[in-house]
This record gives C-alpha cells, structure tokens and sequence, in this order.
C-alpha cells in the first residue's frame, strides 16, 4: 500500500525508521489488540508510529485464522488520513 506522501528511499539516504509495533508475533501487546478485536487501539499503535517519525508501517498479522482480520485492519487504517500518509508493508 503506498502512502500519500513519497517516500524516495536512494542510496545517500542515511536511515529509514520502519515501524515494526504492528507484527503478532513481535509485539504481545498488539497481538492481544488484534486476536481481541480492539481495532481503534491498535491503530492508536499505528499513529503513534507515524507521529514517531517511522516512514514505513510494517503490518504483520500472519498467524493461523487472521487472514480476515488482516483485511479488516488494513481497511482500517486506510480510512485514516494521519497514518495514511506512510506506506504500509503487509506480511
């Protein structure tokens, strides 16, 4: 998913923060958000990576049964404006 602002990433760019508090098999506290359906406080884990300054959201909910829920959450947040601004990786 691109983002609404570009994000050219060259071979002088000194550091690109990737927002990795969005993957259920990193984070416990975001596993428990997405397995228990708390979507609005998980996107509050998203903003807070993009008002942090990250300039890539890493989405990972790649665990048995969550396709759906991936889908739903990915929808989302591109309903966003403040984190649609940022691509998003999805694993």
């Amino acid at each position: 998913m691109s983002g609404l602002q570009s994000l050219i990433i060259q071979p002088d760019s000194l550091f690109v923060n990737v927002g990795e508090q969005t993957n259920v098999t990193g984070s416990a506290k975001y596993k428990w958000l997405i397995t228990g359906g708390e979507y609005e406080q998980a996107l509050d884990v998203v903003l807070h990576q993009v008002e942090n300054g990250d300039l890539i959201i890493d989405v990972n909910v790649d665990e048995a049964m969550l396709d759906s829920i991936k889908e739903i959450f990915l929808n989302l947040m591109g309903s966003e404006p403040n984190i649609t601004i940022v691509p998003v990786s999805s694993g």
